[in-house]
């Protein structure tokens, strides 16, 4: 079993071998009463959340017992988030196509899909009508406003392409 800093260093790696730079994803190491955690912050809006959360997720060590309760003491956890100046970048370069989605959305019928352009998504209402719901093949979430929908698309897709368009 390696320790919290080790399994932070081979983040570091891995990303770094992906020709990831400390500049765009942050790797922090947290010690606390009885466990530990690895905090990752990706700053650069061209990071793909989701590949960082996958190679990081492997450095997370949860302990349970018989019936799947988390076990007090020695846990690692691991969370990766984007940085407040890269999601607003992603919401940025997503909100067009959103907002012509919603007012496509407004007006259309209950039980309708509406596509979000540029993207392989669709645009839901919820069961009670009040949030906007993300499809593919499934439910992929809700959100309340334009800019939140901007931001989970932009995060399903990966962040914005490196000219800070969407992507095709």
């Amino acid at each position: 079993m390696s320790t919290t800093t080790d399994a932070a260093a081979a983040i570091r790696a891995t990303l770094k071998a992906k020709g990831i730079s400390s500049r765009a994803v942050s790797v922090r190491t947290d010690y606390y009463s009885m466990g530990s955690a690895i905090r990752i912050e990706v700053k650069d809006p061209t990071v793909s959340l989701a590949m960082v959360e996958d190679l990081a997720s492997q450095h997370e060590q949860i302990q349970r017992d018989g019936w799947g309760e988390i076990l007090g003491g020695g846990n690692r956890y691991v969370t990766a988030r984007y940085s407040a100046a890269a999601a607003a970048a992603i919401r940025a370069a997503y909100r067009g196509v959103v907002a012509a989605a919603v007012a496509t959305w407004a007006t259309a019928s209950e039980n309708s899909l509406i596509p979000v352009a540029g993207t392989p998504f669709f645009l839901g209402r919820s069961h009670h009508g009040d949030a906007l719901t993300l499809w593919s093949d499934h439910h992929l979430g809700s959100a309340h406003d334009v800019d939140s929908l901007a931001e989970l698309i932009g995060t399903k897709l990966g962040g914005i392409q490196a000219g800070g368009g969407i992507h095709d």
